[in-house]
């Protein structure tokens, strides 16, 4: 049986099934949601997605949606830009509105930390099997992970190596040059501080890390994952890490 899939807009508080013919569409997706404060509504079989810019102004719209979030049948997957786009889903209503009033009050919130990474107790965890069973043996599949050797010159660890089914290469290819692989910008530095301890402890790391990333598409989205780091020796006798992740959630949110 097929599914129709239904678009509505909430402008200024109001919810319509047709877009005023004075609101442009010759512009990218988040400049157009916001330049009238435009929750964006989409219905299908498995759920209802609301699209919104979080510094836009759409209070408004945003108290509509809090007062008849009820009246859409869930889950309810909250799509919203706020330096890059994030997700989120929410299973009842109840807790979908309590968190649409924590993303209200936080709508003027400015994001300065791009790259968040927590460490967490893997025992305490719900830790993807692959990633534990790294933790647990101390090995990683080479085509699942990344290597990345220390550099004494630059005391940078520098990517080597991209395993053909890592979560770099699913979204970027097997570069080592690719965006996310090149040394010495912010995400960098916050994803690599962990790399020495680990070298020199030759003990295994395990964390979650919640980044906005440039997509090869050209758009920004916040991107999930959790990752475990082993100590490695390349066949020359260098140092580095083996890094596997895997893009699952996390216990981060960006507001």
């Amino acid at each position: 049986m097929a599914f129709d899939i239904r678009t509505s807009w909430i402008i200024n508080g109001e919810l319509t099934h047709i877009l005023p013919d004075t609101i442009g569409m010759g512009r990218s997706e988040m400049a157009f949601l916001a330049q009238r404060g435009i929750v964006k509504v989409t219905e299908n079989a498995n759920g209802v997605e609301f699209k919104w810019v979080l510094f836009s102004a759409n209070w408004s719209s945003l108290l509509f949606l809090e007062e008849y979030i009820h009246l859409f049948t869930g889950p309810y997957t909250f799509n919203y830009f706020v330096s890059g786009w994030s997700s989120e889903v929410i299973s009842g209503a109840i807790d979908a509105r309590t968190r649409l009033s924590q993303l209200i009050a936080k709508s003027d919130v400015h994001i300065s930390q791009h790259t968040i990474v927590k460490e967490f107790n893997p025992e305490k965890a719900a830790v993807p099997h692959v990633l534990r069973d790294s933790l647990s043996d101390m090995t990683v599949i080479p085509e699942l992970s990344v290597d990345c050797v220390y550099d004494e010159d630059t005391n940078q660890f520098l990517v080597q190596r991209v395993g053909s089914q890592s979560g770099i290469a699913k979204i970027y290819g097997m570069s080592p040059v690719s965006s996310p692989c090149l040394t010495g910008n912010s995400y960098d530095e916050v994803v690599s501080a962990a790399y020495p301890q680990v070298m020199r402890g030759d003990k295994p790391h395990y964390d979650h890390v919640l980044a906005a990333m440039n997509l090869p598409d050209k758009s920004v989205s916040w991107v999930p994952y959790q990752r475990v780091i082993l100590p490695h020796r390349f066949p020359d006798g260098r140092k580095g890490v083996s890094v596997i992740t895997e893009q699952v959630d996390v216990d981060i949110k960006v507001v």
